[in-house]
């Protein structure tokens, strides 16, 4: 009984270890966004002029949803890294240590344009590259990406891995007088036994099919 519960404890601290030293390293994962289903153009046009990342990373956050950096901080970290990272690694006791970042020439801005071009490929508008085709009533679509975070939480069978994404998106015509302003919000989540790269980029492609979805059952509600 002795030798077996010492076998027990040997493997705890063995997977303990395995976990904080693959929590330590710098992750990077590829997002492959779904495409386009094709349908037939419903004679409206759409003009993505801007996506912008408005995160704010943290130093020390008060909690595990707030963008936060390894490897020396936010203050170390440049833009591009910034505009890649998507993830926080914590060890098997939820202390912070490496990072998830997307694939070098992806960021979060080309994710959420990519979905949204998604999003109105589906519902049939045509996705123009400027705002001033004709005389036509062309939606003019600006957004802000205030989340785009996927985490960690620590359990005792289990870990959970969350991954949210919130955007506004400025919604106008050139007809219009002023713009609207639209808030898209999704949040997905799933246990796992561990947190790898391949487990990272499933929740994370959860929600970003989700975003999808949701921008166009906004858009579909306006029509």
């Amino acid at each position: 009984m002795k030798v077996l519960s010492k076998s027990i404890c040997l493997l705890i601290i063995s997977i303990a270890l395995f976990l904080t030293g693959c929590a330590t390293n710098r992750g990077i994962v590829k997002i492959d966004l779904p495409q386009a289903s094709v349908v037939n153009l419903n004679g409206k046009k759409v003009f993505i002029e801007s996506v912008t990342d408005k995160r704010i990373f943290e130093n020390n956050p008060k909690s595990q949803d707030i963008p936060s950096l390894g490897f020396g901080g936010t203050a170390q970290a440049t833009e591009s890294i910034k505009k890649r990272a998507i993830a926080r690694k914590r060890n098997s006791f939820g202390k912070a240590m490496g990072d998830i970042l997307l694939d070098e020439g992806q960021t979060i801005e080309s994710v959420i344009r990519e979905s949204l071009i998604t999003s109105f490929t589906e519902l049939g508008y045509k996705v123009v590259d400027r705002k001033d085709v004709g005389s036509e009533d062309i939606i003019i679509v600006n957004a802000t990406i205030e989340k785009f975070w996927a985490y960690m939480t620590p359990g005792f069978w289990a870990i959970t891995l969350t991954s949210e994404i919130s955007t506004n998106l400025s919604i106008e015509t050139l007809t219009d007088n002023g713009e609207k302003i639209e808030e898209i919000t999704v949040k997905s989540e799933n246990k796992y036994q561990i947190a790898t790269e391949k487990n990272w980029m499933e929740i994370i492609h959860v929600s970003v099919k989700k975003y999808i979805e949701k921008v166009k059952f906004f858009f579909m509600e306006k029509k």
